[in-house]
């Protein structure tokens, strides 16, 4: 949720916003509503303008599918909604933005464009007005001020040691092995896909048993991602394989290959470089990472709260998938 607001913003003023994907906007959408937040409506019109900035620029010259302008479509009516709820609670709280903020930010992008004119007609397009994007951008600012005041947090080494801590089951791991990896894939459309997929996997397994080295070997013959790391997948859990690769893996010492293991997919390869016994990770080895997904994690639910405030006082209708929210 929180995500696909970020990217709005962060795009709003970019020049893909209003630009590169050739949408010239049909008016007459102005006039149909797709949902309701309170007494406010968003039209088609606006929806449209939405999914022009929520496309991902990877499709900027090729057609997209049914599917995926169904998955922006409903992004961008879901990011609609939110904004709305949003800018209410933005009011509600006494937030405000100055006409020079928003004056400051037309100047801004007249440079960008070269001219008043160049602006107006790239907004013309999308069938803006400078008045009516100057009301986008109000709310855009007023929702901007909401979330950095409301639903931003800053976290410090105290708070992460703290929840560290008071959570350490939380980062207890089972044992595990560090392995290196070669999977040689079957091809199920060829009606002696395995046995060439058993052909391959033992001239691998050959130079293995010849004094080759596994990550090189690897490198030349696996069909895994890990091939450009020499197999190299670091340490795994029970789980990461097949019940049927583990319990052959898991019978290794140290510095010992597997015998190669068929499954219905393919072939595998499997060195054990390192065991590591059941162990709780380190506070300075998953710091990082616990920062990041702990900050996510309540900024999202702060996100949502202000999302659930709003909906206290505002009525969400979607109209066109007939559902009320």
């Amino acid at each position: 949720m929180l995500k696909i607001l970020v990217l709005f913003f962060s795009l709003i003023f970019s020049s893909y916003a209003y630009e590169g994907f050739g949408w010239d906007i049909d008016p007459s959408t102005k006039n149909k509503v797709v949902a309701k937040v309170g007494d406010t409506e968003i039209t088609e019109m606006e929806v449209q303008r939405m999914m022009k900035i929520l496309l991902p620029m990877n499709f900027y010259h090729r057609s997209l599918t049914e599917d995926k302008l169904k998955e922006i479509r409903e992004k961008a009516i879901q990011n609609l909604i939110y904004r709305e709820l949003l800018y209410y609670e933005a009011k509600k709280k006494g937030l405000k933005v100055s006409k020079k903020e928003i004056d400051d930010l037309i100047d801004q992008l007249i440079k960008q464009y070269k001219s008043k004119e160049n602006l107006e007609k790239l907004l013309k397009q999308t069938g803006l007005t400078i008045n009516d994007f100057k009301k986008e951008l109000e709310k855009r600012l007023l929702v901007d001020k909401l979330i950095k005041k409301y639903a931003t947090v800053n976290l410090t080494e105290k708070d992460l040691k703290e929840y560290y801590e008071k959570n350490k089951d939380k980062f207890k791991e089972p044992s595990s092995l560090k392995v290196r990896y070669i999977y040689i894939k079957v091809d199920p459309s060829d009606p002696k896909g395995r046995i060439k997929a058993r052909e391959k996997a033992e001239k691998a397994y050959k130079e293995i048993n010849e004094g080759k080295d596994f990550g090189d070997v690897a490198y030349r013959y696996s069909e895994d991602l890990s091939r450009i790391k020499g197999g190299d997948i670091g340490y795994v859990h029970k789980g990461r394989f097949p019940k049927q690769i583990e319990d052959e893996i898991y019978k290794l010492e140290v510095g010992q290959v597997s015998k190669i293991i068929e499954t219905d997919t393919g072939l595998h390869i499997i060195k054990v470089e390192a065991k590591r016994p059941p162990r709780l990770v380190p506070y300075e080895e998953i710091k990082d990472k616990l920062k990041k997904e702990l900050t996510q994690s309540m900024q999202e639910k702060k996100f949502n709260q202000l999302i659930e405030d709003a909906k206290k006082s505002l009525k969400v209708e979607i109209y066109e998938d007939k559902k009320e929210s």
